[in-house]
């Protein structure tokens, strides 16, 4: 009986050990609302599709102009900013805008890891609708079930974006660790790195209500 006990216990151990293995951000929403731009406000317009989760997410052609806050410190995890493009990466593709936009996904002091195609944080497994990869909103399961793949010409690479693997990366102080929504559309932190605080020039609010 004893033995029992002590076999139930430890099941329980195991249990909770699955719960903190993982974080969860159920704060941020998947959807962007409209506000009103404030006087300390700047709207910027965004045409690529790097941030799109179906919808045309971020597109201010289709949803209007987004608002940008430059007072956004601190920043949190889910939190999306418009920041200045590194020069490197824009000699290497100059069709990159100048300016960008990257979703906030590592702090300072984590340790940032993507396996199988999820967001690790300190080994804790990110829970989130940004913390894993898919294609305009749909994970891999989804996609290759109700997508249409006549256009698709190598299968076998879109099953290894979904499966895509980076090596941990430890988030210095005064950098954050960036990831645009759809993975394969943009360029982010899995190309340059870590984004250096003194290169975002502030945090995405919403669409404006003006459009």
């Amino acid at each position: 009986m004893r033995k029992l006990i002590v076999i139930l216990f430890g099941l329980l151990l195991v249990g909770c050990d699955k719960e903190v293995s993982t974080i969860t951000d159920d704060i941020t929403s998947p959807e962007m609302r409209k506000v009103t731009p404030m006087d300390h406000h700047f709207l910027v317009e965004w045409l690529s599709d790097a941030m799109d989760r179906g919808n045309h997410d971020f597109d201010t052609g289709t949803h209007g102009e987004l608002v940008i806050d430059p007072k956004s410190a601190p920043l949190e995890r889910g939190d999306v900013v418009y920041y200045k493009m590194f020069e490197t990466a824009i000699k290497k593709n100059p069709e990159i805008p100048k300016n960008y936009l990257g979703r906030v996904v590592g702090l300072p002091g984590e340790t940032i890891e993507i396996k199988d195609g999820h967001v690790y944080i300190d080994h804790k497994k990110l829970d989130t609708f940004y913390g894993v990869a898919t294609i305009r909103g749909m994970e891999e399961e989804e996609y290759l079930d109700q997508a249409d793949l006549s256009h698709v010409n190598d299968l076998a690479w879109v099953k290894s974006y979904f499966n895509f693997n980076l090596e941990p990366i430890k988030v210095d102080e005064e950098t954050v660790f960036v990831l645009v929504d759809h993975w394969w559309r943009g360029t982010d932190s899995k190309d340059f790195g870590l984004l250096p605080m003194e290169r975002i020039q502030g945090k995405v609010l919403g669409y404006s209500d003006e459009f």
